[in-house]
């Protein structure tokens, strides 16, 4: 693992969650059970067309609880996880189960040593794709088997291999998660393996067809740097379906946020700033969309324990008195939040949030705040040092096409001299011209009394908004504001529907 990555900790692994392990006994017991049921080997050696060798090798057995091939998942050696193949799977039911509470990691990781012997890996879809082709002499293979869950810090791995072919399923959805996956690992290195328009994935391939015949498939395979060169068919394409491209927060009215904007809030001091924030990292989290916090200002562990508090609408007191029962459940739900907290130097800032991106997939980038992140660097002049951040930070946004929400501060507004008004303004934000000029949209928090406050949008690239939330002052949670009029409404209306 990188210095880099050492640098970033996911918020369940700061709250103290660790991973189940299946007992070794249980894949012992499924693997005698196997020997024994005729069906399930007829489904791996007749429609798999696996050999009782490769059946051996990856050690695969049978659960009559679930009628399923077992699968078991290895990382260094040591089992972490079982998966299921239903073998009559109901209608709408998933086919492959996993273990609740496992960690999810990738197929085949010996793939990996032998990729960097061969200076080359085959990525396949699926664990059957995996097994068929390692069957067929390429044990250079692995799988991501479970799509975007599996993807994590085993990424870093590939570093060492210079070329990655490619193989997903022969449809839409494959080729686009084979793009994605070339884009976060990096396009000039990836191969893309196309079948033919019957087959449908290794496993379809090597039933009917030869190792030679699939080597020729690898030599055909296409650079993926190739995707990087758009058609203005291809940009029309992209523009008509840019909806889908743009975030949209319940605490940012009215702002459709693109894939790769810079996002300045700001506001007087302890206006809440830090709390807003997370209360949008934790949206995000709701909607399994990671992201990254840079907790400058605070420090990681005080933000994890605020982040807790707003995610969960939690007084600290609240936490510290969790029973053991409540603190496990708290942590398996933490395990797979898709939220993780960095606090490297501002020399390291712009490459750990790439490989926030690469290894997580993280979408949004917190920094909170800038002027700390600056002056971190301690020499040079303040105001310029500013823009080359703010730019900085605008250019990896697009690089990498991450959102980047900067939390900054707004210059004294009671100073001798200043013009006495009750609201800032973006043109009172401190510093370089660059935080009103570079970012896509400014926003301002405005302490409106009574626990509530108020998301001003200053600046958009689309319409100008105000909006008033509640603020419980204890936890950080918020929620849109709603007068007694409106609440006796609602209840006026749902009483009558519910009529």
């Amino acid at each position: 693992m990188s210095a880099l990555q050492d640098k970033i900790a996911s918020i369940g692994s700061m709250a103290g969650a660790e991973y189940r392990k299946p007992d070794p006994a249980l894949l012992q017991k499924y693997r005698m059970l196997l020997k024994g049921n005729d069906s399930a080997m007829d489904y791996l050696r007749a429609k798999r067309a696996l050999t009782d060798e490769t059946i051996e090798h990856f050690q695969l057995g049978y659960d009559s609880h679930y009628h399923a091939i077992a699968i078991p998942v290895f990382k260094r050696g040591e089992l972490i996880n079982i998966k299921y193949r239903l073998l009559e799977p109901k209608e709408e039911q998933p086919k492959y189960l996993g273990t609740a509470g496992c960690e999810t990691w990738l197929y085949n990781e010996d793939g990996i040593q032998e990729g960097i012997k061969k200076k080359g890996v085959l990525v396949v879809e699926g664990e059957f794709d995996a097994m068929s082709a390692w069957q067929a002499g390429f044990k250079n293979v692995v799988s991501p088997a479970s799509g975007k869950d599996s993807y994590g810090v085993w990424l870093d791995m590939l570093e060492a291999i210079p070329k990655v072919y490619l193989a997903y399923d022969n449809d839409k959805p494959g080729r686009d998660t084979a793009l994605k996956f070339a884009q976060r690992i990096g396009a000039d290195k990836c191969y893309e393996v196309y079948y033919p328009a019957d087959i449908k994935d290794a496993n379809d391939y090597f039933k009917v067809h030869t190792p030679d015949e699939y080597r020729e498939l690898l030599k055909a395979g296409r650079p993926f740097y190739k995707h990087t060169f758009k058609s203005l068919g291809d940009i029309l394409d992209d523009l008509r379906s840019s909806k889908t491209d743009k975030l949209q927060f319940e605490l940012l009215p009215d702002v459709h946020v693109g894939k790769d904007w810079v996002v300045v809030i700001s506001g007087k001091a302890n206006v809440g700033k830090t709390s807003y924030v997370l209360n949008l990292a934790a949206d995000l989290a709701k909607r399994d969309i990671p992201s990254l916090i840079l907790p400058f200002e605070r420090g990681m562990e005080v933000v994890g324990g605020r982040y807790l508090q707003v995610a969960y609408n939690m007084t600290e007191g609240e936490i510290i008195a969790m029973d053991n029962d409540e603190a496990d459940r708290l942590k398996l739900k933490l395990m797979d939040t898709p939220v993780y907290l960095a606090m490297p130097s501002r020399q390291e800032t712009l490459d750990v949030i790439k490989r926030a991106k690469r290894i997580f997939n993280c979408r949004v980038v917190i920094v909170d705040h800038l002027d700390l992140m600056v002056r971190s660097n301690g020499k040079g002049n303040y105001e310029r040092d500013l823009a080359d951040t703010i730019q900085g930070l605008k250019v990896v946004a697009q690089e990498c096409e991450v959102v980047v929400l900067v939390v900054h501060h707004v210059r004294k507004m009671d100073s001798p001299g200043a013009v006495k008004k009750k609201n800032p303004g973006i043109e009172d934000l401190k510093g370089s011209a660059a935080l009103f000029q570079d970012p896509e949209c400014v926003v301002m928090l405005v302490d409106e009394g009574e626990s509530k406050i108020s998301v001003n949008v200053v600046k958009n690239k689309g319409k100008m908004s105000r909006k008033v939330y509640s603020v419980n002052t204890e936890t950080g949670y918020m929620v849109e504001y709603k007068s007694e009029e409106q609440i006796h409404d609602e209840q006026v209306t749902k009483d009558f529907n519910d009529f």
